[in-house]
């Protein structure tokens, strides 16, 4: 019972969220909204960003148990879940700033591809350092890519679209984790 009563405080929250500023939602609201108690609330929740960040987490648990093989599906339950709440992303955004927004979005993608990196490396590890400079790297650029979206400074309003602009990411960067990794390799530290 708990779980489906956090799991509709969580699917209140995100449709409210999708509707009005994040500021302009009150407790009282949700739990209105959800048929609870204000007590029922605070058992499962800090406050209405508590509710927000426990969905993304969620999202990153269901991701990181993706199969890293399948980097494109992976790629894309991240871009589509981001389109899904992009009213939600915008609110954040605008709330919380482009800091909060960049740790959760970077969190998203930070276990997905590191896992990514170390299956398709199986035969040479990588140190540290190495694997921080390649990550950062990756998750910078898809950061940037997205709150750029989220701005609206760029095209692609539809998961399709999206979708569509990732393939083109990929294709774009073809090769360019291999050259890193063979670089690497002829210049170890």
């Amino acid at each position: 019972m708990a779980v489906s009563t956090k799991q509709s405080i969580i699917d209140c929250t995100i449709t409210l969220a999708e509707t009005k500023p994040l500021r302009k939602i009150t407790v009282g609201e949700i739990v209105k909204q959800c048929g609870i108690t204000r007590n029922t609330f605070y058992y499962h929740f800090h406050d209405i960003y508590d509710v927000l960040d426990s969905a993304i987490q969620e999202k990153i648990k269901v991701l990181e148990l993706s199969d890293p093989a399948d980097d494109d599906k992976v790629l894309f339950d991240i871009i589509e879940f981001t389109v899904m709440y992009k009213k939600v992303w915008k609110n954040l955004y605008k709330t919380l700033g482009q800091e909060t927004l960049q740790k959760n979005v970077i969190g998203m993608i930070h276990n997905v591809f590191v896992k990514y990196i170390n299956l398709h490396l199986a035969d040479y590890k990588l140190s540290d350092i190495d694997m921080g400079i390649i990550s950062t790297y990756y998750e910078e650029a898809l950061f940037g890519v997205l709150v750029r979206w989220i701005r609206g400074e760029s095209h692609g309003d539809t998961p399709e679209e999206m979708h569509a602009i990732s393939e083109r990411i990929r294709v774009i960067f073809t090769g360019c984790l291999d050259l890193m990794i063979e670089n690497i390799k002829k210049n170890p530290q």
